[in-house]
């Protein structure tokens, strides 16, 4: 059979001769052990042949698969030549071609059962016989090579489905046998002439192998850790002494893996196996001995030249931290094995003379490192992302610490995305900050450390620097912190303007800069209130068990709305209704407990210079709840004094609490951790005090910003009056004078004198500034609030002949001024305004074009008129200043006048106006605007520009009406024409009103016409003079002759409706 097998031509009928192969293996003459050695290694040579040329490939392994089960179930020690032979033959090449076929092939899992088949029926005789069988040295070392890279690829990417538990548990069982004896043959053929690959090969292999998931037992059911113990025993813990035993029989070759391999002893000893654990930890303390008593120079003998050694282990620690950071937050590690890494290594290092301060030190920094890590791997997964950023922050201040910048810039990187995913666009501009400040404005290469993936093409520092500062001015923007942005727009500027004069860039940044500043005073910005929340009892997480911060609100964000959305993240805490402190059952408890409640940022004494300036509501506004690290609250308790009075304000006692956080907000977080705290108690008159000095304050900043901006809403304050000058509910200052100003109080609290007297001013000063924003709120107030205007006015004039008489009179800073109107004409004018005529009026240019002049509104028009006042005779007057006795008619207009827009005056923002210096103010019976130049003769102006009506034509009848009445007066003017503020000189076109008699159809709808003077081009910066009154004399006009008709017809156009209600003015008789 052989004979025929073996002289057919090795090219042709490849097929047909395996399947003769196989039919013979298949035979009984296979069985005889005798045939068998002739058979088999005509056989296998045919086979190797055939995987060479990777012809045949499926039948070669089918047939080597059948002659592995054959041997298998042969009797025991009639297979010892036929394995032999076997692993001479094929056993390399079946590596070989494992290492060459594609994964996704269907033959790859049987050509590895094949493998798997002759190393698990092989002895060790049979491995010793095939180790000696290489040639050389490198055979054995290509040999070793290739077989511990397949080893690891198997564990590493199975090739049988994870639920072939039996297949994969008898792979690694053979692997395990086979890795015993190779590392033996690794010590005996490579350790005299060291071969570092091998070595570094070998501990891979055995760390993937011991890593794999199919051997984590924890990871399974009890019944099935039972069955894979009680046939394969646990294998982790085997290989782990076979490592073990490697690493300390490599002797001086130790510093060669240090610190190469200190990540995968770390992977092993993080595997949840107690014996595994105390036998593989030690080896870290050998490590850093190794590189302890390593030589500086590797050239040295550290035996002769001891000053020549290390004295440090760096490297090995840093290595150890960075790879402790990795697998810990991949999910490796417990508190078991921190515990037992820190017995173990502190008992090591504190009986070692040398190494005892920098052991224990090492020590407590992977500890400490541990507890940080393991806290924030319990949380990563949670969906509160709070809980997230708290531990991210816990281990940049770690790194930072330990000046770790590689693993700090990583957990920045971190901390910034989760802020972006939450909105937190401040936040994440302070943390981006967090980086730049390891950075210098130089052009030096950024060093590996401080590289960031979010800017792979930054490559110096002056780049990373400036793109991260462009980030953070953007992220300042959109969180409304423009005066953070400045700040760092400030720095970048500095940068283009005298370091790189990129003045491109620096013009750029200039008008963004200007649009900060205009931000700052005209966008609304909501006020961000602050919470103190305190965490009792241990079921929280270790990192806020019996913790209090402070945290930062959101936008409009108010307790009730803060206090549901954090219960929301805590479905198992229970509030805590009280502000006194816990017990130390509850601190104890396992149940979880809040405690929340609003408190006071407090200005730092560097800022509160700012709040005695003239500042801007806006900026200041920003300073007082912005930058702060002190805050406040206060409880409230009764106290009863013996031979005191029973007064609800007298025993009112207030506890108050300073907190100071770690660090100022707004920061890196929205909530900082309190690190200090000061409570302390004030008495009922020292209350008193404080209340009425933040009474008058308040007061004062509403009627400022009432006085900076008309527009705002009067509502607040109307109820702070209300709620001093009519105090109904809680008694006023009378409360005090009870409490506090009698003979009584004083008898038994002399001490207190001072206090009294300091009370009793701040009662005194209120009074002007009550003044003040009474008289204030009548002029902004809606006619609704009139009955509140005069229930206030009432009570405020008891109020004050009360304090006034027994505090005395006080004065404030703040006074109400009368309206000022400040004009400005580029040449002398004078303009005498005709009270009875007011209407739109046009200005022509001298080149005969005409331009529409926008008019006054109908509101401030009749503040105007309710502030000077208008006469008959022709001027602008006040109305205790007119000369003469007006006649009915006038005085009956002026009062159906005065009637109809005092509707008009309430609601207008312009009734009153506020100066911060006084401005000289019209006190003439004419409304005189002049100038510093000398008055010329006044020339006549004729109105030559004619109108031609499109509208229907009156009757005969309603033309003689109508020109039968007096003519209207006229505006006079000076020799000088009015001239705008644009320089071009302009006519002026008086208009008429006149009436409708009771025949007139309707006409046509036309445009609105108003009563009302137009006083919007005069002049903005011009002084006005008071002047004496005087008689203006009136300038002849001739009457302007009638349009040109469309018709034969001369028919006047048709008026405008009359306004009802109205009478028609006086018109002036011509002179």
């Amino acid at each position: 059979l052989m004979d025929l097998i073996n002289k057919m031509p090795a090219q042709r009928l490849a097929k047909q001769k395996m399947m003769t192969v196989r039919d013979i293996v298949h035979s009984q003459l296979f069985l005889d052990s005798d045939c068998r050695s002739v058979l088999l290694p005509a056989i296998l040579v045919r086979i190797r042949e055939l995987l060479e040329a990777q012809d045949e490939v499926e039948l070669c392994v089918k047939i080597l698969s059948d002659i592995m089960d054959l041997l298998f179930v042969a009797p025991p020690g009639s297979t010892i030549r036929d394995i032999t032979e076997v692993m001479l033959t094929v056993l390399r090449t079946v590596i070989q071609s494992t290492i060459a076929m594609d994964r996704e092939s269907p033959l790859v899992g049987s050509l590895v059962a094949v493998m798997i088949s002759v190393f698990r029926q092989m002895t060790a005789f049979h491995f010793d016989t095939y180790i000696r069988h290489f040639a050389t040295p490198t055979d054995l070392l290509d040999f070793l090579m290739e077989i511990l890279l397949v080893f690891k690829d198997l564990v590493s990417r199975p090739v049988y489905p994870m639920d072939w538990s039996e297949m994969i548990m008898l792979q690694n069982s053979v692997i395990l046998k086979s890795l015993r004896f190779f590392s033996h043959t690794i010590r005996d053929f490579f350790f005299t002439k060291f071969e570092h690959q091998a070595w570094n090969n070998f501990f891979h292999c055995a760390i993937a192998f011991l890593t794999q998931p199919a051997l984590q037992l924890d990871s399974f059911s009890a019944n099935k850790r039972w069955r894979i113990v009680s046939r394969y025993k646990d294998m982790r813990r085997e290989t782990g002494f076979e490592i073990r035993s490697m690493w300390f029989n490599l002797g001086q070759h130790k510093i060669q893996f240090v610190p190469s391999v200190v990540g995968s002893f770390l992977e092993m000893t993080l595997i949840p196996e107690t014996e595994l654990r105390r036998a593989t930890i030690p080896i870290f303390f050998d490590m850093m001995q190794c590189e302890f008593y390593s030589a500086r120079d590797p050239y040295t003998e550290t035996k002769r030249d001891a000053a020549n050694i290390r004295a440090n282990f760096s490297e090995f620690e840093n290595e150890m931290i960075a790879k402790l950071d990795n697998l810990v937050e991949a999910g490796r590690g417990d508190e078991h094995y921190k515990d037992l890494f820190c017995e173990i290594m502190m008992n090591l290092c504190e009986n070692h003379s040398t190494l005892k301060e920098q052991g224990v030190r090492f020590v407590k920094v992977v500890t400490r490192l541990m507890e940080r890590l393991l806290e924030y791997r319990s949380i990563i997964t949670d969906d509160n992302k709070e809980n997230r950023m708290s531990c991210t922050v816990n281990l940049l201040d770690f790194y930072s610490e330990i000046n770790r910048k590689e693993m700090y810039i990583r957990y920045v990187n971190k901390l910034c995305d989760l802020h972006l995913d939450c909105d937190n666009f401040t936040e994440a501009a302070f943390t981006l900050r967090l980086h730049s400040k390891l950075l210098n404005w130089s052009d030096n290469l950024l060093p590996p450390l401080l590289r960031s993936h979010k800017y792979p093409l930054c490559q110096t520092h002056r780049q990373l620097k400036e793109a991260l500062y462009v980030d953070m001015i953007n992220y300042f923007d959109k969180g409304k912190m423009w005066e953070c942005a400045l700040s760092v727009c400030k720095e970048l500027m500095k940068q283009y303007e005298e370091e790189i004069y990129d003045y491109g860039q620096l013009s750029e940044l200039l008008r963004k800069m200007a649009t900060f500043y205009d931000s700052i005073m005209k966008h609304l910005r909501p006020n961000p209130e602050y919470f103190r929340v305190a965490y009792y009892g241990r079921g929280f997480p270790a990192f806020l068990q019996n913790k209090v911060f402070i945290y930062r609100g959101k936008g409009f964000e108010r307790l009730s709305d803060f206090s549901s959305r954090l219960l929301n993240q805590l479905p198992n805490a229970e509030l805590m209704t009280k502000l006194t402190p816990p017990s130390e059952d509850i601190m104890e408890s396992p149940h979880q407990y809040v405690q929340i409640n609003h408190v006071e940022p407090v200005m730092d004494d560097r800022k509160k210079r700012l709040s005695g300036k003239p500042i801007s509501d806006p900026i200041l506004r920003y300073h007082q709840v912005n930058d702060v690290q002190k805050f406040r609250f206060s409880r409230p308790f009764h106290r009863s004094e013996e031979g005191g009075e029973d007064n609800e304000f007298g025993s009112l006692w207030i506890e108050r609490t300073v907190l100071v956080t770690s660090y100022p907000l707004p920061g890196i977080l929205r909530w900082f951790p309190v690190t200090a705290a000061d409570t302390f108690q004030i008495s009922p008159l020292r209350n008193a005090i404080e209340t009425m000095e933040a009474t008058n304050k308040e007061l004062r900043q509403l009627i400022v910003a009432h006085r900076h901006d008309p527009t705002l809403p009067i509502n607040p304050l109307s109820l702070k009056l209300n709620g001093i000058v009519d105090a109904a509910v809680m008694g006023g200052i009378n409360n005090y004078e009870k409490a506090f100003f009698g003979e009584d109080y004083l008898r038994r609290h002399p001490e207190d004198a001072a206090l009294i007297q300091r009370l009793q001013d701040l009662i005194a000063e209120q009074i002007p500034l009550l003044e003040v924003g009474i008289r204030l709120h009548g002029e902004r107030a809606p006619p609704s609030l009139l009955p509140l205007q005069q229930r206030l006015e009432t009570c405020f004039q008891d109020m004050r002949g009360h304090v006034e008489a027994k505090y005395g009179k006080k004065t404030c800073d703040l006074k109400l001024e009368p309206v000022t109107l400040r004009r400005q004409l580029s040449t002398a004018t004078t303009i005498v305004v005709d009270s009875n005529r007011l209407s739109g009026t046009s200005f022509g240019s001298s080149e005969g074009s005409s331009s529409r002049v926008s008019s006054l509104t109908k509101a401030q028009v009749v503040n105007l008129k309710s502030f000077v006042g208008f006469s008959s005779t022709g001027t602008l007057t006040r109305p205790s200043q007119a000369q003469g006795s007006p006649n009915k008619k006038d005085k009956k207009r002026r009062t159906t006048r005065r009637s109809s827009s005092k509707l008009s005056d309430r609601e207008s923002v312009a009734s009153s106006q506020w100066y911060t210096s006084p401005e000289p103010t019209i006190e003439t019976t004419s409304l005189i605007v002049q100038t510093t130049t000398t008055p010329t003769p006044t020339p006549v102006f004729e109105l030559t520009q004619e109108l031609t009506p499109t509208r229907p034509l009156r009757s005969e009848m309603e033309k003689e009406k109508r020109l039968s009445r007096p003519a209207s007066g006229q505006f006079a003017f000076n020799n000088q024409r009015l001239t705008a503020v644009n320089g071009s000189s302009r006519d002026s076109i008086g208009t008429t009103d006149s009436t409708n008699s009771e025949e007139d159809n309707t006409p046509p709808p036309l445009p609105v016409k108003l009563r009302e003077a137009d006083y919007c081009n005069l002049p903005d910066d011009s002084p006005v003079s008071p002047s004496p009154p005087t008689t203006t004399p009136h300038t002849p006009v001739r009457p302007k002759p009638p349009p040109p008709e469309p018709t034969d017809r001369v028919l006047p156009p048709t008026p405008p409706p009359k306004r009802p209600h109205i009478k028609p003015p006086l018109s002036m008789p011509l002179v």
